[in-house]
């Protein structure tokens, strides 16, 4: 996914299994996510035709979800496709890396004997409860959880074994060490509320991230220990907030935006879509590279992921770069910097698990974030032309307009999937959820009859990867809920509001904490960890200073953007640098100015709610606040 050496890339994967043993794995998360697409897809026609909902479709949605965040996200680390950040561990001593390594995978283990030792309770607890349409035992609805933690201490006892047994052991008595101390410490000088338990919660975050522990898990245990050493609630809550923060159904939407958009990268959709944006702005100074915010403009429109975006344009467009003279380094800056910019362009999985963590509007969300990325890609291609005299790129040619017209007609069956998405959910045609799965199926037609550049196997192989990798993502977002509800209970949003009213309680240093804050919590851990912490937590309390929460949510979400591709720890800029052939240290110095230049929308974002509010009000939809 990134440069190994430098970003959140974990071990490279090896088959611990026998080779059938991983394809019955692939099979069956690529099944699930299949007879998903099916179910959402089937029953919205079924509504259209008849009238009438299937009525337990939700909840059969619901397990499957569960499925693919539990199972799917245990098969992603087996996987090496955790986050984690391996900046700091690849530059010690090999044997060093080696312990540190280890003590992580026994942080896993722990947590999943921990989460099994509580779903115990939580299985006896649903053994009395019936589903409301299906009435089967809510119990039931606990087996993918359950056999997600089994899978986990599993894969975990197995890379546990992979090192010699001298390591196991220091590992194991590092972390036993670290466990005696930490108990005595909130025994003895606990409990931990308030300010001290933000400095024990933030310290212990870092700590274990820097140390190379998978994101999610650390977001897991870090929960516990909060919890623990506050005393503010029974760590039952830890699984339970996981369990329930799976089952929005809005975040199935999250495999089957995934699903489409690997379809349409793989199916031939990237080369049309260059053409039709180089034949409308090449014939610019210094037009490949304004050919290439406009083509990330619009691509983000139909994957919703930024690393997808960028592994997929600039893939298409490195080469053409290369051959007109443009630094790999130069390319990769303006790349970093669309990234960001297409961060806020619907349908984005960050403002989709946004707009769930924080119980507001998807549908605004979206609309609330195309004024924002469109001023932000005309400011840098304003400034990407003043440079191109500076520097004396070149000018491309200009398209002779039947050239435009084939190229369009072409593009045009790929720009009709955000389209498509946009107008669905705005217009209260079908939920966001529904309007995915008409986005999964037109993609797999034109993929297969228009485009034809995936058969059958490619187009299966692309249901077991997308499974997987939203796997990764949902229990991500279980964990993030987890540690946000676990901080919520622990009052931190009491302590910010405190904090604050030592400036008067002024709005505009509300805003201005919560981007700073949001920019360093995303350049350590990630956009999306950042996010589901921070956003919870901070969108409830923007009314209290008198900001709209969707003013706000849009300025995070850019925010969490610039965190992630801040150099020279921001993951993402790793990700640029590995798919455009460059370093961060040739990079980064390039990126600097694009970089002032999105600071300068961030704040105009943050500061004028004109820009975030006023398509919604436009289209009468709820803004909130």
């Amino acid at each position: 996914m990134s440069n190994k050496s430098e970003s959140n890339s974990t071990v490279a994967y090896n088959y611990n299994f026998a080779p059938w043993v991983e394809k019955i794995f692939d099979v069956a998360v690529a099944t699930v996510l299949f007879l998903e697409v099916l179910l959402l897809f089937g029953s919205t026609v079924f509504r259209a035709i008849t009238g009438q909902s299937i009525t337990w479709a939700n909840e059969v949605a619901g397990f499957a979800l569960g499925t693919l965040a539990f199972i799917g996200g245990a098969l992603a680390y087996h996987r090496g496709e955790q986050m984690s950040m391996h900046f700091v561990l690849n530059r010690l001593p090999d044997r060093v890396r080696e312990y540190c390594e280890t003590a992580g995978n026994y942080v896993i283990l722990i947590v999943a004997v921990i989460t099994l030792f509580l779903a115990h309770a939580m299985f006896n607890q649903g053994w009395t409860q019936w589903t409301a349409a299906l009435e089967i035992r809510k119990s039931w609805a606990l087996l993918p959880f359950i056999l997600g933690m089994v899978l986990l201490a599993i894969f975990a006892l197995r890379r546990i074994a992979k090192y010699p047994l001298r390591v196991r052991i220091v590992g194991g008595l590092l972390i036993l060490a670290l466990g005696i101390v930490w108990f005595l410490a909130q025994q003895y000088l606990g409990p931990w509320n308030g300010f001290s338990g933000m400095l024990f919660a933030i310290f212990s975050l870092l700590a274990l991230v820097i140390a190379g522990v998978p994101i999610v898990f650390v977001l897991a245990i870090v929960s516990y220990m909060f919890l623990i050493s506050s005393k503010s609630a029974d760590i039952i809550c830890v699984p339970l907030s996981m369990v329930t923060g799976t089952g929005e159904m809005v975040l199935l939407a999250i495999p089957f935006f995934i699903l489409a958009g690997n379809i349409m990268g793989e199916g031939g959709l990237t080369k049309p879509l260059a053409r039709w944006v180089y034949s409308l702005v090449g014939r610019f100074r210094g037009g490949l590279m304004q050919a290439s915010i406009v083509f990330m403009y619009v691509f983000s429109g139909i994957s919703g992921s930024k690393v997808a975006d960028i592994a997929a344009v600039g893939t298409t467009m490195k080469g053409m770069l290369k051959e007109e003279g443009y630094h790999p380094a130069e390319s990769t800056a303006v790349f970093a910097s669309a990234g960001v910019m297409g961060e806020t362009i619907p349908p984005c999985l960050n403002m989709m698990v946004m707009a769930s963590a924080s119980s507001l509007s998807v549908g605004t969300f979206f609309i609330a974030g195309i004024i924002p990325a469109t001023v932000i890609a005309l400011a840098l291609m304003i400034f990407i032309y003043f440079r191109s005299i500076t520097q004396g790129w070149p000018k491309g040619n200009k398209t002779p307009l039947q050239e435009v017209f084939k190229s369009t007609f072409f593009a045009v069956p790929a720009l009709l999937v955000p389209l498509i998405l946009i107008a669905g959910i705005v217009g209260g045609i079908a939920t966001p959820t529904e309007v995915s799965s008409f986005a999964v199926v037109y993609a797999c037609s034109i993929a297969l009859l228009l485009y034809r550049k995936v058969g059958w196997k490619e187009l299966w192989a692309s249901f077991g990867h997308a499974a997987i990798t939203s796997g990764m993502i949902l229990l991500l977002c279980a964990a993030g809920g987890a540690l946000s509800r676990s901080l919520v209970i622990g009052n931190l949003p009491t302590l910010i509001t405190k904090f604050l009213s030592y400036f008067g309680g002024s709005g505009l240093m509300f805003t201005v904490c919560s981007i700073l804050v949001m920019i360093v919590l995303a350049s350590m851990l990630d956009g999306l960890p950042a996010l589901l912490i921070l956003g919870p937590m901070l969108l409830p309390l923007a009314p209290q200073y008198g900001i709209n929460p969707i003013q706000l949510g849009i300025a995070l979400v850019i925010s969490m953007g610039v965190g992630s591709f801040l150099p020279p720890i921001g993951v993402n800029f790793y990700v640029a640098c590995s798919v455009l052939d460059s370093t961060v240290e040739e990079a980064a110095p390039r990126y600097m100015p694009y970089f002032l230049i999105i600071l300068l929308g961030l704040l105009l974002v943050a500061t004028v709610p004109w820009f975030s509010l006023v398509l919604p009000k436009a289209l009468h939809l709820s803004i909130g606040g």
